[in-house]
């Protein structure tokens, strides 16, 4: 059986690309659940290292804007690597998620979970469009990988030490939800999910039909070579 991860061993990590309008209330609101929190400004053109390095000293800056997923591995490879975190929890900067909710990856890391994926309702408070984004997302992963991965494009995750190892991507860009989903249901690593809150404010934000189209196009080629 997996050996359950205190709360003093996770660190929470974001990934932000110009969020200056949002960072700082993001992380007034995270300081009270933790103050292990790593921040990797991906190259902003605005405030966004300012605002954050006023809350945490664990502010990462790119040099120029490498995507999502870089920023995302820059984050991991620090916690694993420079702050001996056991596992991480992925949240993103632009207030869409609730901090409350971390309570319950915690809970689940503490029960051994090795991999947890959080799961918005699919309700009226997303989008028709990414709706038929995101399933289109999870039946072609099911088709190729033999595995149904739920709200793929979801950026509220968490996995531990031994996971990272297995599912280390290569996608920099929002191409690299998908591809963690590949990698896991390829892998057939176990998972568990937790319910999310459904919170969008910002629809041109996130992962845009252009971008969608672009992982179906990569996900055949990763079915060969992952």
């Amino acid at each position: 059986m997996s050996k359950s991860i205190k709360r003093s061993d996770v660190w929470v990590i974001l990934p932000a690309y110009n969020e200056a309008r949002y960072i700082g209330t993001v992380l007034q609101k995270l300081q009270p659940i933790t103050r292990n929190i790593v921040v990797i400004d991906d190259g902003s053109t605005d405030k966004t290292a300012h605002f954050a390095q006023q809350q945490t000293e664990h502010v990462l800056r790119h040099l120029v804007n490498l995507g999502k997923g870089a920023a995302m591995k820059t984050g991991a490879e620090y916690a694993f690597g420079h702050l001996h975190a056991k596992a991480v929890i992925f949240f993103d900067s632009d207030d869409q998620h609730n901090p409350q909710e971390l309570e319950l990856f915690y809970r689940q890391l503490n029960t051994g979970a090795q991999m947890i994926l959080g799961v918005r309702s699919f309700d009226e408070n997303m989008p028709l469009t990414r709706i038929i984004m995101n399933r289109l997302a999870s039946v072609i992963i099911l088709l190729l990988f033999g595995a149904y991965i739920p709200d793929i494009p979801s950026g509220f995750k968490a996995f531990t030490r031994q996971v990272y190892k297995k599912i280390r991507w290569d996608a920099a860009d929002y191409a690299v939800e998908i591809e963690i989903a590949a990698r896991i249901a390829k892998q057939q690593i176990p998972f568990v999910t937790v319910p999310i809150e459904t919170i969008y404010h910002d629809l041109d934000r996130g992962m845009s039909f252009l971008h969608t189209v672009r992982m179906i196009t990569k996900i055949l080629s990763w079915r060969l070579a992952l």
